[in-house]
């Protein structure tokens, strides 16, 4: 099992401000060997623990399978000023 996380990338066509995307990404690729109830574990744990939901899914013709997952991005402002 092989997982790649694709963090959300700045795009700046369009507006003078930086504009960011608002989803991260986890893609979960498998190989035909592997059993599938291992395989709804993981996923499960990452739906419960890390936030994440099942996007796309795809079954390719040799058994392997990959699943995107992706969750929202949240961009928190501080509200401090502790430059005195």
């Amino acid at each position: 099992m092989i997982e790649k996380i694709i963090p959300p990338q700045r795009m700046t066509a369009g507006s003078p401000d930086t504009v960011t995307q608002r989803y991260e990404y986890l893609v979960i690729t498998t190989l035909p060997h592997e059993q599938r109830s291992m395989v709804r574990g993981i996923l499960r744990e990452h739906a419960e623990y890390g936030k994440w939901e099942l996007m796309r899914s795809c079954l390719y013709q040799g058994g392997g399978q990959k699943y995107w997952m992706r969750r929202r991005v949240m961009r928190v402002r501080p509200t401090l000023n502790i430059r005195a």
